[in-house]
């Protein structure tokens, strides 16, 4: 009767044992998994682009291997995204503090004739001077928008001459090696895209 007891003791030992290894493992599994929309394997080159920075220089994307990209396509006088988003990746680089200089946070004009490099520079300023505000001719940027979906759809000008560019809110993400990874729907928190970003730095 005691050695079935002590069986019986023993052996739930083990299942409680058992079971505290495997959710510990699936929490571990859990902190390793995006949070972000993932790119399906195999992932996928993220487009070479080459604009104009706000102060004249320009910015290759291919050049800057080593470094985690985010891409975020909008306009200077959106009224709720951009600042919303660009809100986000100051939130992001706060939480990362040295780290954050492997990141580059790139704002891709889609409304050129009202965003000139002067306009793109004070807005990014209300933000963080480290933010990368790019502009380019009309045919570079209409390459850059295809091959990132930007959905760039300028609408009908008001009477005073205001007007609205529809366009996707999204944020592409590009690994060190330059493979698209995730992607940032507008509704993620900056506290979830740090923790997408803490995995990419790390590899």
């Amino acid at each position: 009767m005691k050695k079935s007891r002590w069986l019986l003791i023993g052996g739930s030992t083990l299942l409680v044992a058992a079971s505290v290894f495997f959710l510990g493992l699936r929490a571990f599994e859990t902190s390793r998994a995006f949070r972000g929309s993932a790119i399906g394997t195999p992932y996928p080159p993220a487009a070479d682009f080459e604009l104009q920075r706000t102060n004249g220089s320009l910015y290759r994307l291919s050049e800057h291997r080593g470094k985690v990209v985010l891409i975020y396509a909008g306009f200077t006088n959106c009224p709720d995204f951009c600042p919303g988003t660009l809100a986000k990746f100051k939130q992001i680089a706060d939480s990362l503090g040295d780290d954050a200089k492997h990141v580059d946070f790139v704002f891709v004009t889609v409304d050129p004739d009202r965003d000139t490099p002067a306009v793109i520079t004070a807005y990014l300023n209300n933000f963080s001077p480290d933010f990368i505000g790019l502009t380019g001719s009309m045919d570079q940027l209409l390459a850059f928008w295809t091959d990132y979906g930007a959905g760039r759809i300028p609408e009908q000008p008001d009477a005073d001459g205001n007007y609205e560019v529809s366009h996707s809110t999204r944020v592409w993400v590009i690994d060190k090696g330059g493979l698209l990874r995730i992607t940032f729907p507008f509704e993620m928190t900056a506290s979830d895209m740090t923790h997408d970003l803490r995995l990419l730095l790390a590899e």
